[in-house]
């Protein structure tokens, strides 16, 4: 954005969890900044090590309270102290930074009270039932009252948008995530030895690792040589391991909890031997493209979301099905096309440099001043 043309935007986020939306929020804010006067309202503490000196930081006296958002972010006064934060800080445009629908409506609603036009930076437009929410269709109908009150919306993939459509009629703009690092290590043909990882935040409803017990006992079975390195922490990792026990496999099975980045990065290079990614839904599957960046071969559910990836048949396995999955595993070694690999790789990482992500960045929001979404 041209610095003779310098704007007010601010952002904010009420999630007290750290993540990869956080990250990307944070990220998208600095190159805003980099050009015109940014302010920032967060709820997570971790947000100050990821914004540069140029942005405002203000932190909120609250933060979104689960379960039920879209009904508990409606109590406490935390509209009135978002409105009172707003109109303290001058702020003239928003750009809300939810997890998902039922985030960020305190902010949402002191907006619109105070006739500050909205964008949203939204990952995931699922619905709460897709989802398989607790009460997911009641909470639907709340939610679908949400998107017309926003003025336009910003989501990181082509299915997204997709899926977004069924609820907006306005434009959606498209921003890709950015590969995590700069690296791209050759690939790695896996061996009849295998150590498979599942990287990410362990629930079951979306990342699906209530299947591993289930795969590990029929590889077992075949006595494959394999062993499973579960990488993050979350919700269900009591019920996994319970699950794993119950299957005679937990011995097979390592819990490293979450790593720092650099340490993913070098383990995915040096000790994984197949990425395993049996998500049920995905707004953008980064660790998928950060396997790639590292030369492992992964092997990935074949839900919905994957279609705008066109995956080869024999990095793929039926959604749910431990048995497919154990199977393309077992002959993954005889399978594996290098030149399919780098072709995927190829294709993937097409307009997903830093560099990229900061010219695309720059040009959602040219555009969005440009057609009075903001001002």
């Amino acid at each position: 954005m041209s610095s003779t043309c310098k704007k007010s935007i601010s952002f904010y986020s009420d999630a007290p969890e750290w993540g990869g939306q956080e990250i990307l929020s944070a990220r998208i804010a600095s190159i805003v900044a980099e050009t015109n006067d940014v302010t920032f309202f967060y709820s997570c503490e971790k947000f100050a090590g990821f914004l540069p000196e140029c942005v405002k930081q203000v932190r909120l006296p609250y933060h979104s309270e689960t379960p039920f958002p879209i009904i508990r972010d409606r109590f406490g006064g935390k509209t009135q102290k978002a409105e009172e934060l707003f109109k303290k800080n001058g702020v003239q445009n928003l750009v809300l930074c939810p997890g998902n629908i039922e985030r960020c409506l305190p902010g949402l609603w002191a907006a619109k009270r105070l006739g500050i036009p909205t964008v949203s930076y939204l990952p995931l437009a699922f619905t709460q039932k897709e989802t398989h929410a607790n009460l997911g269709w009641i909470r639907d109908i709340l939610a679908n009252r949400i998107y017309s009150k926003v003025d336009r919306w910003i989501v990181n993939s082509p299915y997204q948008k997709r899926l977004m459509a069924r609820f907006v009629k306005s434009d959606v703009e498209t921003l890709l995530n950015p590969l995590a690092w700069d690296i791209s290590a050759p690939p790695r043909k896996p061996q009849s030895s295998l150590n498979i990882a599942i990287v990410g935040r362990i629930f079951f409803e979306q990342k699906g690792h209530d299947i591993l017990p289930e795969i590990a006992r029929l590889l077992q079975e075949q006595n494959a040589d394999v062993r499973f390195t579960v990488i993050g922490e979350g919700t269900h990792e009591s019920a996994l391991r319970q699950k794993l026990k119950n299957k005679g496999v937990e011995d097979l099975v390592e819990f490293t909890g979450w790593m720092p980045p650099e340490k993913v990065q070098e383990k995915l290079i040096k000790d994984i031997d197949l990425l395993l990614i049996p998500s049920h839904f995905e707004s953008g599957p980064i660790v998928l493209f950060e396997a790639l960046q590292c030369g492992c071969p992964v092997l990935v559910a074949d839900a919905e979301y994957t279609e705008d990836y066109i995956l080869p048949p024999w990095m793929l396995f039926k959604e749910g099905s431990a048995g497919d999955a154990a199977e393309k595993i077992l002959h993954y070694a005889e399978n594996w096309n290098e030149a399919e690999f780098q072709d995927l790789k190829k294709r993937l990482f097409l307009d997903r440099t830093d560099n990229d992500f900061k010219r695309n960045v720059s040009r959602i929001f040219e555009k969005l001043f440009a057609e009075g979404c903001l001002k």
